[in-house]
């Protein structure tokens, strides 16, 4: 099979789930993976195409109770192979791009001032952040508690056929919310790393002056 990027996996592990329009994989990305893995709108249809050249996934027109007529892509045999070999396969280390890190960096030689105001603006940021986590936590710490996905997943992936085990449901609102955790985690390491950081710069401000 042709080299497959990230993104191809992610849209099969999604489409292993039920065939799915292009619409309903954007929703299903912004609602249960923006937190851990984002795409760009624009590069959804392009993957998707590619996906269907390749053998991985087929293309089919629908129209449902009268709706305008939608193209629906299914996971093909081969893609389940090769969705399987990845999923298998040892995890890539993450390759990291941080602008913010960057940024400050690279303030080293200019006045403390400026990087405390980068900062504290990303600090802000983060802040914004873990309340937007806060409340998708609070949503699937239920679901875990009722052994189903929230009626915003529901909307854009129906139970599945037959339905499923209570146990089974837990497990998968469960994963869902420790993918999340792994996410809070992450903001609660910037702020502390924030906090520790101001600290510092605020006493070297202090100790020279320096504004």
């Amino acid at each position: 099979m042709p080299r497959a990027n990230k993104t191809s996996f992610a849209i099969l592990g999604l489409l292993a789930w039920r065939p799915m329009s292009g619409y309903d994989l954007k929703k299903l990305i912004e609602i249960g993976l923006s937190y851990i893995w984002h795409e760009s709108y624009g590069s959804l249809y392009p993957t998707l195409d590619s996906l269907v050249r390749s053998g991985l996934a087929t293309q089919r027109e629908e129209r449902r109770h009268g709706a305008r007529r939608r193209h629906v892509y299914r996971i093909t045999p081969k893609g389940r192979r090769a969705l399987e070999a990845w999923l298998r396969a040892p995890t890539d280390l993450p390759r990291t791009k941080n602008e913010l890190q960057l940024k400050f960096f690279l303030s080293s030689r200019r006045p403390l001032s400026e990087s405390v105001r980068l900062l504290e603006e990303y600090r802000a940021q983060q802040l914004e952040v873990r309340e937007l986590y806060a409340d998708s936590e609070r949503i699937l710490r239920r679901a875990v508690d009722a052994s189903e996905l929230p009626d915003e997943v529901l909307e854009v992936l129906p139970p599945a056929e037959p339905p499923r085990s209570d146990a089974s449901r837990r497990r998968e609102a469960l994963v869902f919310l420790l993918t999340l955790r792994h996410g809070v985690r992450h903001v609660e390491a910037r702020l502390a790393w924030c906090d520790e950081a101001l600290e510092a710069l605020h006493a070297e401000m202090k100790e020279n002056d320096d504004d």
